[in-house]
């Protein structure tokens, strides 16, 4: 299990208290359980793992109970509130049944108040789990009672029950469409009170984590100086799936994505979180991450080049154990370097070696330089074509596409089966 991490920041300066109206001082913390991005409901396939089917259903599962286990850790942590930005569910089409739990759980935190802001996937446009009607008809039950949902595509402000010197902002997608406008360009108005908390769905603009590839995933973008001008004691960030903070001029962390409670492919690696918020009476701030998921996602790399099958097994072995790769744990590997044509590499693991639920080996291996393809035959051929479309090719995605569509080649030529992979893999 992955020990917690703790992030401490000391009282801000009295220049930074200058920049907002005073407010009187609270007399005790805040302490709130920060969660988004579950994805309940999400199918699973084409993420690069090739899980088996039961190992593909354990994991649905676990993805599921996102909503027990935040509820678990919220009630462990003495929060007072849950803030979740979004994205509970992973799409419309999502089974009534997997909402119903997230309606369970919420309702077994009660009275502590959830208050959550629907984003692209979970939006809240009619028709949909948010809306009470959706739930008679389908017989189940309604919104907790302590669950408050943002349904408005413009900010609102509501109280913290219980918490005179709190109130929550924040506001819903109201479709799945991408936002192209900057919420906080006009940012909403900081209420009074000494904790003034915002929910917002969307992507910083410095977001650095695996899944912010190529920009696919913006939507509604903001800006670290566009957040730090809203003027919001805390601001609970969602839609991206990797934790990363947001500090102020003085160091102090004021916002944060949590990140996606467990790993469902390879764009969400690393350790899985749920975040402990403490707000200090003295302006402090204090950012915990507690995990979230004992089954970790791993996607990793080894050169055999000049290996043989026996010191390729112990360069594996040494390159999971490098990486702490558990028992539980997903994990592929891909095969990268030249070795000679037709050397068959058997990758068994050592007997001491930990062996991952799922380990997928990928061959992105080449044919070594000093071997020189024989034209007379049809294999040969092809390999002088290929390598000479791969020493063309312009950028590190067309040479994927090329050796991948090398190594089909060789399978096809040799009577292999041909197992292409989904798109995302190039």
């Amino acid at each position: 299990m992955r020990r917690a991490r703790r992030r401490r920041t000391p009282r801000p300066d009295a220049s930074a208290s200058r920049r907002r109206p005073l407010t009187p001082p609270p007399d005790r913390p805040l302490t709130l359980l920060q969660t988004s991005d579950w994805h309940v409901g999400s199918p699973l396939h084409g993420r690069g793992l090739g899980l088996p089917p039961e190992l593909r259903r354990a994991r649905r599962e676990e993805v599921d109970a996102a909503a027990e286990r935040a509820v678990a850790a919220g009630l462990a942590a003495g929060a007072d509130g849950m803030l979740v930005p979004g994205d509970l569910w992973d799409s419309e089409s999502v089974p009534p049944q997997a909402v119903a739990r997230v309606l369970e759980a919420f309702a077994a935190f009660a009275p502590r108040p959830v208050f959550v802001a629907p984003g692209n996937h979970d939006f809240a446009g009619e028709g949909g789990f948010y809306d009470p009607a959706v739930l008679r008809a389908l017989g189940m039950r309604p919104w907790p009672e302590n669950v408050v949902v943002f349904r408005s595509g413009r900010f609102e402000t509501v109280p913290f029950a219980g918490r005179a010197d709190a109130s929550v902002t924040g506001r819903a997608f109201l479709s799945q469409a991408v936002e192209t406008g900057r919420p906080l360009g006009d940012p909403p108005r900081r209420p009074d009170g000494a904790y003034a908390l915002l929910l917002l769905h969307g992507s910083l603009e410095t977001y650095a984590g695996p899944d912010a590839a190529a920009g696919r995933k913006r939507t509604a973008p903001f800006s670290r100086d566009e957040l730090l001008a809203a003027g919001f004691r805390w601001a609970a960030l969602g839609h991206h799936h990797s934790f990363q903070a947001v500090e102020d001029g003085e160091g102090r962390p004021v916002a944060a994505y949590s990140g996606s409670p467990a790993g469902r492919g390879l764009d969400e690696t690393g350790p899985r979180s749920f975040l402990k918020v403490t707000l200090l009476p003295d302006g402090g701030n204090a950012v915990e991450e507690l995990p979230a998921d004992d089954r970790g996602v791993h996607d990793l790399r080894l050169d055999v080049s000049g290996l043989d099958a026996a010191l390729a097994r112990e360069r594996l072995a040494a390159l999971l154990a490098s990486a702490r790769v558990g028992a539980r744990d997903l994990v592929r590997v891909t095969l990268t370097g030249a070795k000679p044509h037709g050397a068959s590499l058997d990758l068994a693991l050592p007997e001491a070696a930990v062996r991952p639920a799922s380990l997928l080996l990928r061959d992105r291996t080449a044919p070594g330089r000093d071997e020189e393809p024989d034209e007379r035959t049809a294999e040969g051929r092809f390999l002088a074509a290929m390598t000479g479309r791969l020493s063309s090719a312009p950028d590190e995605r067309s040479r994927r596409v090329v050796e991948l569509a090398t190594r089909l080649g060789r399978d096809a030529l040799a009577g292999r089966a041909l197992l292409p992979e989904p798109p995302e893999e190039f």
